[in-house]
């Protein structure tokens, strides 16, 4: 059997049990961890029959106990990179690329050098490590934390694996932090635990609960990282946020009873997902 065939038999498995069909492509290049140029070149090439019975057991696996893609290859691409996955961090999302984007638009407009940046709540690093990449131009210093030992070993194997100088530090927010930064980014868990009702298991399932909720209607990394944060700002600093859709005047609350100007911007979907904090 080819990929194509491959690819067609495993559309129409999904078809049947009512699965998202791109599932099958993007499955098959994860598994041969093949560019999309190189893959979409070679799909009339042979399966080896160990390669064929791999991937036929993974769709299996996705059909019978929804197991997302990331978790099926072990790994997600963001921001063009590969990053480990694994049932200790939360799988790379769209929304971040953007947040990302914000942060890397605002070093690059305030034409300065040697930042300081912190990412709170790093989980896989792909913040810092992203933000790393991105600027290599400029002189950072970049630092991550997590209160996970587990999320930092695989954020320490992605900083290996993309070559992000990063360094990490086990902290529950600012309690193991001691420096002052220009930058604090975070994307905090911020699900409200009464909405666990409404979400999909396969990310109740797959990703660890710890990065996705917290108390207060999901506000709680966010009061805590910014009622703390001026003792670990510079006078100039700033917080970027990645936010629930829904958090809008809760933030522009937050950060007005703490003496910060907040702006809130929309993703592309047009949902508020990104904060940007400013001392007043």
């Amino acid at each position: 059997m080819n990929r194509r065939q491959a690819i067609t038999k495993a559309c129409l498995l999904l078809r049947r049990q009512g699965k998202e069909e791109s599932l099958a492509k993007f499955l098959l290049m994860y598994m041969l961890d093949e560019s999309p140029q190189l893959f979409s070149n070679s799909l009339s090439e042979q399966l080896s029959k160990e390669e064929e019975d791999k991937y036929f057991s993974l769709i299996e696996k996705h059909i019978k106990e929804d197991v997302p893609l990331s978790h099926l290859a072990g790994f997600e691409y963001f921001y063009d990179r590969k990053f480990k996955v694994t049932k200790d961090v939360l799988s790379p999302r769209m929304e971040t690329e953007e947040l990302i984007y914000k942060v890397i638009e605002y070093v690059k407009m305030s034409n300065k050098n040697n930042l300081k940046i912190l990412d709170l709540c790093t989980g896989s690093g792909i913040i810092a490590i992203t933000i790393r990449k991105e600027l290599e131009n400029l002189s950072l210093e970049v630092v991550a934390s997590d209160i996970s030992e587990a999320a930092l070993k695989v954020a320490k194997e992605n900083a290996i694996l993309n070559d992000g100088d990063v360094k990490f530090i086990q902290s529950d927010i600012f309690k193991n932090i001691n420096d002052k930064f220009d930058i604090i980014v975070s994307n905090p868990p911020y699900i409200a635990y009464d909405d666990k009702v409404t979400m999909e298991d396969n990310v109740l399932n797959y990703d660890p609960h710890l990065a996705l909720f917290a108390e207060e209607g999901g506000m709680y990394f966010y009061r805590e990282i910014v009622e703390n944060a001026k003792q670990y700002l510079k006078e100039d600093g700033v917080i970027f946020f990645e936010i629930g859709y829904d958090q809008r005047e809760k933030m522009l609350k937050l950060a007005k009873s703490n003496e910060f100007i907040a702006e809130v911007y929309k993703d592309l979907n047009g949902r508020d997902r990104m904060a940007f904090l400013k001392r007043i």
